[in-house]
């Protein structure tokens, strides 16, 4: 999941492609690097690190062309010899890559028999030299090529010979191209052309371009010229401003009330539910929910609602193991997609799997100009506003939220209720709080000061640790895990002994005296244990407790939603008090358009 970019036109092309590759930095950040043409020659600056490694080392030059990429360690470790762009071996050839080629040995044993060198571990450098073996300067030298990979690739590609112009090709990896006034900009996602293109186009697999500032070009996989239709660039709501805040991750968690209100405003205003009426509904026995990560556990808790609320068989599953696992899915199946991106690599594999098989898809995603926005018959926005940090906050909550109030549409439907589920959310919104630094502090003395850390809970808040783990691992690289509550018998005790802290969220009455029970055997092993509730649990039954967390209380179904942000700020103000980047955690991009 790299970003790439490029520009040909009248400015300096360094100074635009570098603008460019800070806006998709979310992408990636163990590398960056940029390619420009000087007159017969391509001149390549990179550097390991991020962005800001890279623009302290740039001069500016006369160069009006060139390629950048931003990249997330896939094929070789974050090294500078592993750095985009790669060149060709006779150096005619520049190329940047987003995706994986998963052929790649073969095709690198192959040119290292017929004498290619190779200076990195990648797989995108095979695809510069298939490029120089062409022996070709037009379309057809990257549609060969492209012929000869498997996998998935965003290739952006300049050639020492032909000035100002880039060719790009696209398979299974997000690609844009725009044209403007005499200035072409390229990248990975439309946001880089925001005030500088009115339109933009989108390339789809297999397809191709030579752009120059005389005309954008457009090939399919013969060769053949083809018309693309442009989409208008929309007014993205990007801020990237922190503010008073002293990391994004930490105002987008502050940030939830008011992506609450702009659900609301957007579903109320155009009714976006009620098109899942009755004679909808009837053309399906079952939902299945796909995600990835967080994305996997807002499909649980909305697999979850939807269950407890329409009586409806739902489930959820892992994209990356539902795609291959023969999944019983026909036209009686309707497939909710949930990728904060849109751009998951598995998640599109499983929308498309799922379309095959004459499921009827819905993307619930933050971003409608996505690759999973195109592909689906119907769209469920989040309506989180643009979320830099790594660590998704707000758009899991706008997520579960989201899920919520269509499970809720589902109910009023089937059961002929007149449930105002958007007064609910509202009154939520205007009531809910984000917890203080202040309030987490006791909590994370004892995180750092343990050497494991475990999340136990039942039903709702089962899946609400199990995102609360993750987003402690993620950006504290403490090694956390998270148990159902009623299973700690079986194997997890064995792992609690005195350097053990203990989370237990307890949100619904009928289950708390079992996860107290839960949290009590934990105890017993030597744990700390810190119990989160809304409810005033009487302190007997907290006798040994190191730390009890009071939430604020909302009716039990919607504590999945007003609970999280205690979670999500305890992993923030614990990796600030272990001196890391919430922002950017090591090994991890935003965006994951790989397998």
């Amino acid at each position: 999941m790299c970003g790439i970019a490029g520009y040909i036109g009248k400015n300096c092309a360094e100074k635009q492609l570098l603008e460019s590759l800070k806006l998709l930095e979310y992408r990636g950040y163990d590398s960056a690097g940029i390619a420009v043409q000087d007159k017969n020659k391509i001149n390549i600056t990179k550097t390991t690190g991020k962005i800001i490694a890279l623009e302290n080392m740039l001069t500016s030059t006369k160069s009006i062309c060139g390629i950048a990429h931003t990249r997330w360690a896939t094929h070789g470790a974050p090294t500078y010899e592993n750095t985009h762009p790669h060149l060709s071996n006779d150096s005619t050839w520049a190329v940047v890559h987003n995706g994986i080629i998963e052929n790649y040995g073969t095709i690198k044993k192959d040119l290292i028999s017929k004498g290619y060198n190779f200076k990195s571990e990648t797989d995108t450098e095979v695809i510069a030299n298939l490029l120089q073996q062409q022996n070709s300067n037009d379309i057809h030298a990257l549609i060969n090529t492209c012929n000869m990979l498997i996998g998935s690739y965003a290739l952006a590609c300049i050639n020492k010979n032909i000035p100002n112009k880039i060719f790009l090709a696209r398979k299974k990896s997000p690609l844009y191209v725009a044209s403007e006034q005499g200035e072409v900009f390229i990248a990975s996602d439309p946001v880089c052309f925001l005030s500088k293109a009115s339109e933009y186009y989108t390339l789809a697999d297999n397809q191709y371009c030579i752009a120059s500032t005389k005309h954008l070009e457009f090939f399919n996989t013969s060769g053949q010229k083809i018309n693309l239709q442009p989409t208008k660039t929309e007014k993205f709501d990007i801020s990237y401003q922190k503010h008073n805040y002293k990391h994004y991750m930490e105002k987008e968690i502050n940030q939830v009330p008011a992506v609450l209100n702009n659900l609301i405003e957007t579903y109320k205003s155009a009714d976006l539910l009620k098109k899942f009426d009755k004679n909808y509904l009837a053309k399906f026995n079952k939902i299945v929910l796909i995600g990835c990560g967080t994305a996997y556990h807002a499909g649980l808790m909305g697999a979850r609602y939807i269950q407890e609320f329409a009586r409806i068989d739902a489930s959820c599953h892992i994209a990356s193991e539902y795609r291959y696992c023969n999944p019983i899915i026909d036209n009686k199946t309707l497939c909710i997609l949930v990728s904060q991106s849109g751009e998951t690599a598995d998640t599109l594999a499983v929308c498309e799997l799922a379309k095959a098989h004459g499921a009827t898809t819905v993307a619930l995603t933050n971003v409608l100009y996505s690759t999973l926005a195109r592909m689906a018959d119907e769209i469920l926005p989040v309506c989180a506003g643009t979320e830099i940090a790594v660590a998704s906050t707000k758009a899991y909550t706008a997520q579960i939220t989201v899920l919520y109030m269509f499970a809720k549409q589902l109910q009023n439907v089937i059961a002929n209720k007149k449930e105002n589920y958007y007064e609910i959310v509202h009154k939520l919104a205007k009531k809910i709080t984000i917890p203080s630094p202040k309030s987490l502090k006791k909590a994370v003395l004892e995180v750092l000061a343990s050497e494991k850390v475990f999340f136990i809970g039942r039903d709702y808040d089962y899946v609400s640790v199990k995102e609360a783990s993750l987003k402690l691992k993620e950006i504290t690289y403490i090694n956390t895990a998270e148990h159902p509550a009623g299973e700690l018998k079986h194997g997890f005790l064995s792992l609690v002994d005195k350097n053990s802290v203990v989370f237990a969220l307890a949100t619904q009455q009928h289950l708390l005296n079992k996860t107290l029970n839960g949290a009590h055997e934990a105890l017993a092993r030597g744990a700390k244990v810190i119990m989160v509730s809304q409810f005033n649990i009487p302190k007997e039954q907290t006798q040994g407790f190191y730390h009890t967390v009071k939430l604020q209380k909302f009716s039990e179904e919607l504590l999945p939603i007003s609970c999280i942000s205690f979670f999500q700020l305890l992993a923030y103000e614990t990796s600030l008090a272990k001196g890391l980047n919430p922002d950017q955690p090591r090994n991890l991009a935003k965006s994951v358009t790989v397998e």
